[in-house]
């Protein structure tokens, strides 16, 4: 029996589920990288360098050489472990969307626990939710900055628009929120999660480009008090 991984049937398995990762309601699936590096495991080794490769210089812009040399391997060594630059940048998003998940869904439970009833309450909990979601973000610029939106917003020719689906699922959590909070629709709470993550995204931007930069509480207050003027009409 052949002891080489699996990089077609398996390919849509993260290498490192949340539980191994230790995430949950904390911590940041790159400082769970970080740890497992540390403690001597190779291929978190291996998605670290890549994490920043693909950050730094984008899909193309990156050799694979590069990434091996980073964390002290040979090229066979890493096509061993993920088969292609494309597994690893796969398997990059699959580590990082699958601990996302369990995040958001940490993030929603305490509101969905009891009813979030009155203007003043709902305003409360909106912004409670819109300073943890962007706090998420900010735990990993790089990912944020470079992985979602490579998934989120593909070019016309992106091999990864199959990940899209992954991207939602992980998201899913904010659209209970919306069902609890304001009773929409699946249909109605799938839209309003995509225009809550992208304003709150949008405050992110220029952090990306200036990391000195501060995100202010009246700007992230503005940012939701105009999503949810467009939820309540």
């Amino acid at each position: 029996m052949s002891t080489v991984p699996d990089h077609g049937l398996k390919e849509m398995v993260p290498v490192f589920g949340p539980e191994t990762l230790g995430v949950g309601a904390h911590g940041s699936f790159q400082a769970a990288l970080e740890r497992l590096s540390a403690q001597g495991d190779l291929k978190a080794r291996l998605l670290l360098s890549a994490l920043s490769h693909f950050a730094a210089k984008g899909y193309d812009g990156v050799q694979v050489k590069e990434v091996a040399e980073e964390a002290g391997v040979s090229k066979p060594t890493l096509y061993y472990h993920f088969g292609s630059k494309e597994g690893l940048f796969r398997q990059l998003c699959l580590v990082s969307l699958s601990s996302m998940a369990v995040r958001i869904q940490a993030m929603v439970g305490p509101f969905l626990a009891e009813p979030v009833k009155g203007r003043e309450a709902v305003e409360a909990a909106c912004l409670q939710l819109s300073r943890s979601y962007l706090a998420l973000l900010q735990e990993s610029q790089e990912f944020t900055g470079f992985i979602l939106r490579s998934i989120a917003v593909p070019s016309p020719d992106s091999n990864f628009r199959d990940l899209m689906p992954l991207v939602e699922r992980g998201l899913s959590p904010l659209g209970l929120f919306m069902n609890h909070v304001f009773g929409t629709g699946l249909d109605t709470a799938r839209k309003e999660v995509l225009l809550f993550t992208s304003l709150v995204g949008s405050l992110i931007e220029e952090k990306l480009r200036d990391p000195n930069y501060q995100i202010t509480d009246a700007e992230i207050a503005w940012a939701t008090r105009r999503w949810l003027h467009g939820v309540l009409g």
